[in-house]
């Protein structure tokens, strides 16, 4: 969930900056479920340009998580979620949804208790999704997002306009080896 306290940080930007490269490909919506209120979905609306999903939905787009934490790692037994979390399935079911290319979300947990280092997070989230055939990167910065894709001519796209856009990819785009 969008926290009204952190509304119009430098996160907010990076979102942004997704949905102006997203918009001649898959145009980017937001999943509404992750604000609390129809006025934090208008002012997010206003500040990024990205309206909410709705079921009136164009031939071809992309979703945005914006969970306040992120993405469950896949080993846990507790999978409930809310406007904090969003577990991989759901994110699978969103990229079986006819006319969406690609699912971001927004991935900032880190399971101390885990065992795992953060990039091992990352990589069980995304073997997770490797394992069900949809293909995935993470965008590791201050604001990491999971980039998660239909197929793998689509996950191509996406990376060519990320770095088509100037984005590093050694040093941002993180992929299974």
């Amino acid at each position: 969930m969008m926290k009204r306290e952190f509304f119009g940080d430098s996160y907010d930007a990076v979102k942004r900056m997704w949905r102006e490269m997203l918009a001649d490909w898959a145009p980017l919506y937001a999943e509404p479920r992750f604000f609390d209120d129809e006025q934090l979905r208008q002012d997010f609306t206003r500040l990024t340009g990205i309206p909410m999903l709705t079921n009136d939905r164009p031939e071809a787009y992309s979703i945005l998580n914006d969970p306040d934490t992120g993405i469950r790692l896949p080993c846990e037994h507790n999978q409930t979620e809310g406007r904090t979390h969003i577990a991989i399935n759901t994110i699978i079911g969103q990229l079986r949804t006819p006319g969406v290319r690609c699912a971001i979300t927004f991935d900032q947990s880190d399971y101390r208790n885990s065992g795992q280092t953060r990039k091992e997070q990352r990589e069980a989230k995304m073997r997770c999704l490797v394992d069900e055939r949809f293909p995935c990167f993470y965008y590791v910065s201050h604001a990491p997002f999971l980039f998660a894709a239909r197929n793998s001519e689509a996950l191509d796209e996406l990376q060519r306009i990320l770095t088509g856009a100037g984005i590093p990819e050694k040093q941002r785009l993180e992929q299974l080896q």
